[in-house]
């Protein structure tokens, strides 16, 4: 997970980036003001070069499809700002700012995309465990679905209440209800891990199968838009 927190932190601060510098082509596009317009094509265009350097790079993992449009939005960018530089109409900075916007918005939606698709995972992967140490019935690899089951239940919950989480209020409420759930329910389990309590245990199963069909669902809904 904390590989994961560390990606959508990075995503985030690049969506950030992008929104600011489209900002500042906006008003760079209001303004009279040559060294003002100059600093804003300026900034944008060494942003979109090391978008560009990035995406060269072996360790980006993105997708082709993906990776040749990015190419084709950093020329574009380039040629407009070479060829123009501070004599750009006041349309050529607005196309610049609304290019960083939509690739701004992309980011942030992949990024809710590919937690949603991890934390189902990592629930299905969970349920299975548990469910795995039960029919086995072996005490020792309970306690370990337990422990990660738990572990994943908090960082599901210490997502929820993030500040940074633009997810419903609703939705943040039953994940956090849910959370306790699962905390309430490991306590019981744990109690007397040698005499499973079978019932509290099928239904911390249930809960993840649930939650984690639910995650895929949204994400395949979001796929076909």
């Amino acid at each position: 997970m904390k590989t994961t927190t560390n990606q959508i932190d990075a995503a985030e601060k690049e969506a950030v980036v992008l929104n600011s510098f489209a900002n500042a082509l906006l008003k760079a596009a209001e303004s009279n003001n040559q060294h003002e317009r100059l600093l804003a094509i300026d900034h944008n265009l060494k942003l979109w070069v090391e978008i560009e350097t990035s995406l060269k790079s072996a360790k980006n993992l993105l997708p082709e499809d993906v990776k040749k449009n990015l190419f084709k939005l950093a020329d574009f960018v380039k040629y407009m700002t070479m060829s123009k530089g501070i004599n750009m109409t006041k349309e050529d900075f607005k196309s610049l700012a609304n290019i960083n916007n939509q690739i701004s918005l992309g980011i942030q939606e992949s990024v809710k995309n590919n937690l949603a698709a991890e934390e189902a995972f990592s629930l299905l992967k969970c349920a299975m465990d548990l469910n795995k140490a039960k029919e086995k019935a072996n005490a020792g690899e309970l306690a370990r679905a337990l422990d990660n089951n738990m572990q994943l239940w908090v960082y599901i919950k210490t997502l929820a209440n993030s500040k940074k989480n633009k997810i419903p209020e609703e939705i943040k409420n039953n994940l956090v209800k849910l959370a306790d759930y699962v905390s309430k329910k490991t306590i019981e389990v744990g109690r007397n891990i040698n005499n499973i309590n079978l019932k509290a245990l099928e239904s911390m199963i249930d809960t993840n199968l649930q939650i984690s069909e639910g995650l895929m669902s949204k994400q395949i809904q979001s796929i076909k838009k």
